[in-house]
């Protein structure tokens, strides 16, 4: 879009009003979000397993004059996902979805049980795609929409004590760049937003010795910049972004520092055979 002086004018996903899809917005990040989209005069689709957790949010949004609708959806799960979207698309088109619900486990890999890495999997991971899946055809056919998969660190720079949920991340990561590659000649955008460690009740449990835990507000303000611009990756913050460009220049330093901010952690739990 141009200025009548023929300057262009950037317009961001976030420019009109839209349908929002947020997994994993009973707490946390996903719930700050929603409150925040729905601020900004967007309909949100706040989507979780708990249902009372969501009715308060919408409950919240609908009192301060914004528009909210309650998914019960867990991620995990074909079924519930595959009958989640079904009625979501019901009610009209989904332009953006935030997959956010995630989960991590910190502890050493031979301390963790099969069921507790496997379930890290299945939500960081597959609860993405199997989301993504569901709402894609819609998207091909109307030739737009963006997804925003949210991320970490972790997954670019693993660590110690967080072995499992450093690989879903990671894998998060590569099928979202390689997913890109498919649908964007549908006119669809994917982003991988790298969120930092923040302050939530999950942020609260994984401790990194010397690593600044950011308001949740912050990293909420950081991942709308990111679903307004739709880059291809969004880091939330400039120390993050230099972490990055570290990581790919240096690996080994990089795997040197995480490892020695996870070190506290290590030897607390015990192993099981």
């Amino acid at each position: 879009m141009h200025r009548s002086d023929g300057t262009e004018v950037f317009m961001g996903t976030l420019s009109s009003s839209k349908r929002i899809l947020v997994t994993g917005a009973s707490r946390g990040i996903g719930r700050a979000a929603a409150l925040a989209l729905a601020r900004q005069g967007h309909g949100v689709v706040v989507a979780a397993r708990d249902e009372a957790l969501l009715q308060q949010l919408a409950q919240e949004i609908a009192t301060a004059g914004g528009r909210a609708e309650v998914l019960v959806m867990d991620v995990t799960d074909d079924a519930s996902v595959d009958a989640g979207i079904d009625r979501l698309l019901q009610g009209g088109p989904c332009h953006i979805v935030i997959n956010n619900a995630g989960s991590c486990d910190q502890a050493e890999f031979l301390a963790q049980e099969v069921a507790t890495r496997r379930a890290e999997m299945e939500l960081n991971y597959w609860g993405a795609q199997r989301v993504t899946r569901a709402l894609l055809p819609s998207m091909m056919q109307r030739g737009s929409g963006t997804i925003v998969n949210v991320s970490s660190l972790l997954g670019s720079i693993a660590s110690p004590t967080t072995a499992n949920y450093s690989a879903t991340k990671a894998a998060l990561n590569a099928w979202s760049h390689a997913l890109r590659g498919e649908v964007s000649r549908f006119g669809i955008k994917v982003v991988v937003f790298v969120a930092p460690h923040t302050d939530t009740a999950m942020g609260r449990r994984v401790r990194f010795e010397g690593v600044v835990s950011l308001p949740v507000d912050y990293t909420v303000k950081e991942l709308l910049r990111a679903v307004d611009r739709a880059p291809r990756q969004y880091a939330a913050s400039p120390v993050y972004r230099l972490l990055l460009r570290l990581a790919g220049l240096f690996p080994a330093f990089m795997e040197g520092r995480v490892a020695a901010s996870a070190r506290p952690q290590l030897g607390r739990a015990v192993f099981h055979a």
